[in-house]
């Protein structure tokens, strides 16, 4: 874009040439330009070190601001129409860290480009479009329905009167309805540094509207100084060196004059050399270093400049620019071509597109677990003789190692002895490609329970009998058990609830399959729970279990209910117990209950319990 007005282009200079920091315009004529892009703004303030005016002009209608300490004028342009929201910060530090600064601002508008709108009659009351005045070092400025070409000033001030940073960003740019502001305000006549890749000539265009003279210069890097290029007097220059060149242009007929500068530089085009195939060692889905071809990729290179190689997964990725992450860990797929381009690290000057398959050294699957588990005897020897390992062919080679060095270079290896490492190492190498992968194993050691130990709690009459197990650790590593009561189901836990009495073992095994152990055998104290008085020998009576005194209930009376709760019989805890009649007439088959007295030992406390169990005929 060339400027209209040759006063705002000699304004622009002066603030190109100044580093690209924004000058502080005091007062409304000193006026700056000011956009906020597609990114945050940011620049240093005005305050009590750099400001030419401590407070605002007098004229304008400041609106909201009661006072205006050390005030800073910028102008808005729009270039596309609608709604605009920004967010005005100020900090003590550029990025925004560092003290709160309370910062204040107003908007007046809209305005066209042949307009004076820093006169009293245009910042009035009526042109006032936003204004805040409160203590917050963020504030929020909104410009609705803004129209292209349309021209805003704004006046920020800094109540804080401190050094620091002022940020603007538009927060609403990627919502519908949005505008936008036009920063091609800001931009130089001769425009940013020129890189020529591959070129033997560049145009530099110092067009300025307005202008009535040219001239060029170029820097002299012997005097240090700009010398004037004989004869160049036209808005153009034709470059074929590298090197500083500057323009000054002038309108005689108000006697104003302005420069700007350019850096040009020549470099050569990068050649990007076709490598060989690529042969992939690493399975598919593991990392792989692309960078291995870099040196093939860039040998046809100069030393003029550095150079480095930038990979694609795709030429569509490359014609988008986007890279590969990590080249030195690509996981790459087996269908994977892979494109290359070679960049100046200086220039930035990029070479043609070079590509080349992905091409996988071919390794089998290799039966070798993660984990070895080794299986011992009570004593610490082995269970069995242990192989671990596949045979896969002539054309493969095999190495075992451990901490101890090499072990073995057969395809399979057997473990014979009760090995001192914690683990081995497979090197596989494909014999025609030289490729080795590594698997390894980590070896553990179980065994069976040196012995299960078991505790009895509770009863028949104290709500329920548990049995817990123990299942005692013995060589190897500490593993997990699981538990068997009698011919049970197994399960991952020692304990056995509500069992009834009777006779038992619990059995333990070793998770892994490394070995059962079995308790000695017990015995739970009860009652019957039926009983078949048909002379058989076999549970002719109904009686309670014997030896309840051996887990502290001592039994002092016993009664015998029908089903409807009517006393049937008294029967002694140390009789044969009730053969199902009453006064010599049997009974039907049918439930009954009993009910009885008793003593736990434990305790010295008395209780009673009852119960019912069937008689069966």
């Amino acid at each position: 874009m060339k400027f209209r007005f040759f006063l705002r282009i000699f304004t622009i200079f002066i603030f190109i040439t100044a580093g690209n920091t924004y000058g502080q315009g005091s007062l409304c004529e000193e006026v700056d330009p000011f956009c906020a892009g597609d990114e945050e703004l940011v620049f240093p303030n005005s305050n009590y070190a750099s400001g030419s005016l401590a407070n605002g002009e007098a004229g304008p209608f400041y609106g909201c601001l009661l006072s205006q300490p050390f005030p800073a004028w910028f102008y808005l342009q729009i270039e596309n129409s609608g709604n605009l929201r920004f967010q005005i910060s100020q900090f003590q530090n550029q990025d925004g860290s560092g003290a709160r600064l309370d910062v204040d601002f107003a908007v007046w508008g809209p305005f066209s480009e042949d307009e004076d709108y820093c006169n009293d009659a245009a910042l009035s009351r009526e042109n006032l479009v936003d204004c805040s005045f409160s203590e917050s070092a963020i504030e929020g400025m909104t410009i609705n329905n803004a129209q292209a070409d349309d021209i805003y000033i704004v006046l920020i001030t800094n109540f804080s009167e401190s050094p620091g940073y002022i940020s603007l960003q538009q927060t609403n740019s990627a919502q519908a309805g949005a505008g936008a502001t036009d920063c091609s305000i800001l931009e130089s006549t001769l425009g940013e540094d020129r890189i020529a890749c591959g070129e033997e000539e560049v145009v530099l265009d110092g067009t300025t509207e307005g202008a009535t003279d040219y001239e060029w210069y170029t820097y002299n890097e012997t005097s240090g100084a700009y010398d004037l290029i004989a004869g160049e007097t036209s808005p153009t220059l034709n470059v074929t060196t590298s090197g500083n060149y500057r323009i000054v242009v002038a309108n005689s007929e108000v006697e104003e004059v302005a420069e700007d500068d350019v850096n040009v530089t020549f470099y050569d085009t990068p050649v990007a050399t076709l490598p060989e195939d690529f042969v992939i060692c690493s399975k598919e889905g593991e990392p792989v270093n692309l960078t291995e071809a870099s040196a093939e990729i860039l040998a046809g290179n100069s030393n003029r400049e550095n150079y480095s190689v930038i990979y694609y997964e795709s030429q569509e990725a490359a014609e988008e620019d986007i890279p590969v992450n990590s080249p030195a860990a690509y996981s790459w797929q087996e269908t994977d071509q892979i494109f290359a381009q070679v960049v100046g690290v200086e220039s930035g000057c990029r070479s043609q597109l070079v590509s080349f398959d992905l091409d996988q050294a071919v390794f089998p699957e290799v039966n070798l677990s993660e984990v070895t588990r080794i299986c011992l005897n009570p004593d610490g020897g082995l269970q069995n003789e242990i192989s671990i390992g596949s045979d896969l062919g002539s054309g493969y080679s095999y190495q075992w190692r451990s901490t101890n060095g090499i072990v073995s270079n057969e395809a399979v290896l057997v473990i014979s002895e009760v090995p001192t490492v914690e683990s081995y190492r497979l090197v596989l190498t494909n014999n025609e490609t030289g490729c080795s992968q590594n698997f390894e194993t980590e070896l553990q050691y179980f065994s069976a329970p040196a012995e299960v130990l078991i505790e009895i709690s509770g009863s028949d009459f104290t709500g329920g009998t548990t049995v817990t197990a123990e299942a005692v650790h013995g060589v190897g590593d500490p593993t997990e058990h699981e538990y068997q009561l009698n011919d049970g189901n197994w399960q991952p836990g020692p304990v056995f609830r509500d069992v009834n009495p009777g006779t038992y073992v619990v059995s333990a095994r070793e998770i892994n399959g490394c070995g059962v152990t079995i308790s000695d055998e017990f015995t739970i104290i009860g009652y019957m729970r039926f009983f078949t008085p048909n002379s058989d020998g076999y549970n002719d009576t109904w009686t309670l279990a014997n030896g309840n005194d051996e887990i502290g209930i001592t039994i002092r009376q016993i009664y015998i209910f029908d089903r409807f709760g009517r006393f049937l019989k008294q029967i002694s805890p140390s009789g044969p117990g009730w053969d199902g009649t009453v006064m010599g007439e049997n009974l039907p088959a049918d439930d009954y209950w009993f009910k009885i007295l008793f003593v736990n030992e434990l305790n010295g406390q008395s209780g009673e319990f009852s119960g019912n169990f069937s008689l069966i005929r």
